[in-house]
């Protein structure tokens, strides 16, 4: 197989959740971010070391890449885009279990799934990127240690910290300062 076959396998096998992580880093630009990320995996693939995993060595470089985006935005402040800010929705189109189930509990997961994605947006972005990393992603803490160069008890602790936060948020929306509770929009959009 050569390198560009092998490069497309891979890179299609795990689009899904690229594309997920470049949506926590960037938001509205996370398919910018994806595309620069892939470029670079792409140049960088001759010195890929195919005993590693692919995903983190791409997640990695997708990272150092929104990092420089932000360098970049921070000394030219006019090329920053306009416009408010809006959350982006993960893509994820994955079943929850095998076992079928009736059109209720069908409707009651997927509002529980949104409730948690919904809280995993309002936590802080440090430790945002380390719950999705885990356990959207199911990265182990050494890999996400090499992806955010943090030792792995940074990572633990910073886990367990959006854990704890993350659980608050689920039992508590948190509020807006009006006093109005942040959640699910039930309109459709």
């Amino acid at each position: 197989m050569d390198s560009r076959s092998e490069f497309q396998d891979l890179v299609h096998k795990h689009l899904n959740s690229l594309y997920n992580y470049a949506l926590v880093l960037a938001r509205q630009d996370a398919e910018d971010l994806l595309q620069e990320s892939l470029v670079r995996a792409w140049e960088a693939f001759h010195a890929f070391d195919r005993s590693q995993s692919f995903k983190p060595w791409v997640f990695t470089i997708m990272r150092n890449a929104q990092i420089d985006r932000q360098r970049r935005r921070r000394a030219h402040p006019a090329d920053a885009p306009l416009g408010d800010e809006k959350e982006a929705e993960p893509v994820v189109e994955s079943p929850l279990c095998s076992i079928p189930l009736a059109p209720e509990d069908i409707l009651l997961r997927r509002e529980a799934v949104e409730q948690v994605r919904e809280a995993i947006r309002h936590l802080p972005p440090l430790l945002r990127e380390i719950v999705e990393l885990r356990d959207i992603e199911g990265l182990s803490y050494h890999e996400i240690a090499t992806i955010l160069s943090r030792p792995v008890g940074t990572v633990m602790s910073r886990l367990y910290r959006g854990r704890n936060l993350l659980r608050t948020y689920l039992v508590e929306p948190p509020q807006r300062p009006d006093g109005k509770e942040i959640g699910v929009r039930n309109d459709g959009l």
